[in-house]
């Protein structure tokens, strides 16, 4: 099951989309000590490009912990608190592709992430 986002901007009438997909991720093993384990996380894409015209990769969470910014701070306010809701979550990561960041955002160490293309 996946959540669609439609994001209208008013300036250059257009709509981009950002799509998560709920992902369940099995391992069967029994070899070198590892259990069967299940893991789930939500996966963030995007169809469209930045203002350079480049593509956007997948983004991938795990957890309410698992904040946008190197799994260290909040996209939208630098702050380092995880995640109240799934909700809060995917407001986030869908302001960090419209957005972008700037290289070391709030001392995240990440690369830059130029703002989503609308025209």
């Amino acid at each position: 099951m996946a959540i669609n986002l439609s994001v209208y901007s008013n300036g250059n009438a257009s709509s981009k989309s950002i799509s998560v997909d709920f992902v369940a991720d099995i391992l069967a093993s029994s070899s070198n000590g590892v259990s069967d384990q299940t893991k789930y996380f939500f996966k963030f894409t995007t169809s469209a490009r930045n203002t350079a015209n480049q593509t956007f990769g997948a983004k991938v969470s795990e957890s309410l912990n698992d904040l946008v910014l190197n799994g260290n701070n909040c996209a939208s306010d630098g702050s380092s608190t995880p995640y109240a809701d799934i909700k809060t979550m995917i407001c986030d990561y869908t302001y960090d592709f419209i957005h972008g960041h700037e290289a070391n955002a709030y001392g995240s160490y990440v690369t830059v992430q130029l703002p989503m293309k609308f025209s």
